[in-house]
């Protein structure tokens, strides 16, 4: 007998609360799901989002190109960004081949021997943020390091100025916030402004490092070279915001996460406390039980389907990551954290594929390093009193809204 079919509200206040069994649910009945009244499908298998995220040919990473809704739909919010600044572009998630050229341009910065020489830059920011907590008591660990960390150690990368913290944070929001949709004509007009705002102030640092070059990803850039052609103003800007908001915001929620998963179940605390070699896989659970990229998006360049579904061109396909996360066809026991998973690295929490996040490495190194310093300074680390964790509303990210925690004492870095 055929499943009955189901109408989830996506978009609503309450879908973040019911995620996980929503997925279910759809990968059951509905895999290929689409939102009544849209041209949005939605993706909830393993399977289907692998083939989507390999396949540019039919599913564009650029939806213009194919008759897709843009990203910002008020006409007037385009018109800020051609007016007053750089028109808006994601050289590093456009289609192949033109992708690759500008990947090839920052990869090397976030893998191999570049990657393992920023250990000591995030090592020295986690034992600083660490020494800044209170002898012994309760913290709010989304503000008092989840945020901070990444924010720092991206800042540092890229070159730009810690105290342009609150800006950076600003500009950084309203460079996320369309991917959640359903924004109103304000909302968008007022993102455009904060977008053109961020160009000029990355434009300045970008002018400033070809006058005095510096020891940073911004100077790289600012004199690198495409096909014997020095990069334009714009393509430079548009990857560095790029770099900095994927080296930010999901690597903070992934953090607050990994601290919420590791204490609400105190045998893996235990666990880790007992093997901390024990991280790395059990980083790589958080990032598959609670995605901070909840999913993305791609455009149908033609008639196509998936799964024996009808998509037609210019159609929006919403690839549900964290759903594909938890699909028992790929991951057994997929709710459960697992260290010895042996196919862990199969996750979808950074895409998969030639659009995998540039970042991915960065990511997870920070997490590495901090989890493990944690666990090794805080002693007795607890979950305090209080917390309801609540995440943050959304369709695209996953993120809490707080976490106290608690712990006796802060041994000494070198302890």
């Amino acid at each position: 007998m055929a499943l009955a079919h189901i109408e989830p509200d996506l978009f609503s206040l309450e879908a973040n609360k019911t995620w996980f069994e929503t997925y279910r649910q759809l990968r059951e009945r509905q895999p290929v799901y689409q939102v009544p009244g849209t041209s949005l499908y939605v993706l909830t298998r393993y399977e289907d989002i692998a083939a989507v995220v390999r396949d540019s040919d039919r599913f564009s990473n650029e939806p213009e190109r194919h008759g897709g809704e843009p990203l910002l739909l008020c006409p007037r919010a385009r018109e800020i960004y051609d007016e007053r600044g750089w028109p808006k572009a994601f050289p590093l998630s456009q289609d192949p081949p033109e992708h690759r050229r500008f990947r090839a341009l920052v990869n090397h910065f976030f893998t191999g021997a570049r990657l393992e020489a920023s250990r000591p830059l995030i090592e020295r920011h986690v034992h600083r943020l660490i020494d800044a907590l209170p002898a012994g008591g309760e913290v709010e660990f989304i503000a008092a390091f989840a945020e901070p960390l990444p924010a720092a150690v991206i800042t540092d990368l890229l070159g730009l100025r810690h105290e342009d913290h609150d800006d950076l944070k600003r500009w950084s929001f309203a460079w996320a916030l369309p991917f959640a949709r359903g924004l109103s004509a304000e909302q968008e007009i007022w993102v455009a402004e904060q977008g053109v705002e961020f160009q000029h102030y990355l434009k300045a640092q970008i002018d400033a490092r070809r006058a005095n070059p510096r020891d940073d990803i911004i100077t790289e850039l600012a004199h690198a070279e495409l096909d014997d052609r020095p990069l334009s103003d714009g393509e430079i800007i548009s990857m560095i915001d790029h770099l900095y908001i994927g080296g930010n915001e999901t690597t903070a929620y992934a953090l607050a996460s990994a601290l919420w998963l590791m204490l609400r179940d105190p045998s893996v605390y235990e666990a880790l406390c007992a093997e901390p070699s024990r991280v790395k896989g059990f980083v790589e659970e958080v990032l598959r039980l609670e995605s901070p990229t909840q999913g993305l998006y791609r455009t149908a360049t033609r008639d196509t389907e998936i799964g024996g579904v009808p998509i037609p061109k210019g159609a929006t396909i919403h690839m549900r990551f964290a759903a594909a996360n938890r699909d028992p066809e790929v991951f057994e026991e997929p709710d459960c954290i697992r260290f010895d998973r042996p196919n862990a690295m199969r996750h979808m929490a950074f895409s998969q594929a030639e659009h995998h996040c540039p970042g991915s490495g960065l990511s997870r190194l920070e997490m590495q390093i901090a989890i493990d310093a944690l666990i090794r300074r805080l002693g007795n680390l607890r979950l305090a009193d209080g917390n309801d964790f609540e995440h943050q509303p959304g369709f695209v990210l996953r993120a809490l809204k707080q976490l106290n925690i608690a712990f006796d004492r802060v041994e000494p870095a070198g302890a």
